[in-house]
């Protein structure tokens, strides 16, 4: 009898460990200081099904990840686990005080001017909301993805999800060096700055061949069309590879489940 009860212990302990390992979908937080904001900051992980640290995976890093994370790895742990994308670890990086912070580290400058076209003084838009997007970029090519390729075994296929302001800096990073191979953006806010990001792409040459899905709505007037501007210029630029999503009857947040699952779909593979 003594020697049956051991055996159930034994064999309720493997399976413990082998659902542990077979369905993995969790949020592991980290915390890394850096140096660049010269603060702390969390990202949170999640990895596929039959993870294995003697295997290699794609990344995905979700900008917004307060509101997107969630959604976004269970989306893709399901995907990966059914074989219609590749098995991928999620890093999800969300903001400290999203109200003013969020504003800061996704923007390059102070915009003078407003998603409908609308012009604003400096109280709208000043060094305690926005643009700072520099120091953020930092901190993430040279500390965070660095960090994730440490602790966890990645092959360089590396995909960046933003909306709105993420959006906005998705396309702003094209002319940078940066390490993206593909990037969704989703409804982005090229408006910021009247369209600082078309100018930037119009006068930089690409070093990277990349993927980009973008997805956008029709209001208001002048955000769709500097969206469309941004997209013609895409459309030049042999080192990208563009698909694109117009949803008419959808608004500025609720395309983006489905701009995700579309894209992912397309991109991942």
């Amino acid at each position: 009898m003594k020697g049956l009860l051991v055996f159930g212990l034994i064999l309720i302990s493997q399976f413990s460990m082998a659902q542990d390992t077979i369905c993995i979908n969790k949020t592991i937080e980290h915390k890394i200081h850096s140096e660049y904001l010269q603060e702390e900051r969390s990202y949170w992980i999640s990895l596929p099904l039959n993870y294995s640290d003697t295997l290699s995976y794609p990344v995905i890093y979700v900008l917004d990840a307060e509101w997107r994370f969630d959604l976004i790895r269970n989306i893709t742990f399901y995907l990966g686990a059914d074989g219609k994308i590749q098995n991928s670890i999620i890093v999800g990086i969300p903001h400290i005080d999203w109200e003013e912070k969020r504003g800061r580290d996704l923007t390059f400058s102070q915009s003078r001017i407003e998603y409908d076209g609308e012009k604003v003084d400096s109280t709208w838009y000043n060094d305690s909301n926005s643009g700072q997007g520099m120091k953020f970029y930092d901190y993430f090519i040279h500390e965070l993805i660095p960090e994730v390729n440490n602790n966890y075994p990645t092959n360089n296929y590396e995909t960046l999800i933003g909306h709105s302001y993420g959006g906005y800096f998705g396309g702003y990073i094209l002319s940078l060096n940066h390490p993206f191979e593909v990037i969704h953006i989703y409804d982005p806010s090229i408006w910021f700055s009247n369209g600082e990001v078309i100018n930037k792409l119009k006068n930089s040459n690409l070093q990277k061949e990349v993927k980009i899905h973008l997805t956008y709505q029709p209001i208001p007037e002048f955000h769709k069309s500097k969206i469309e501007e941004f997209i013609s210029e895409l459309k030049k630029n042999q080192k990208v590879s563009l698909t694109t999503e117009f949803y008419k009857n959808e608004t500025h947040n609720s395309l983006f489940l489905d701009s995700f699952y579309q894209g992912i779909t397309k991109t991942n593979k």
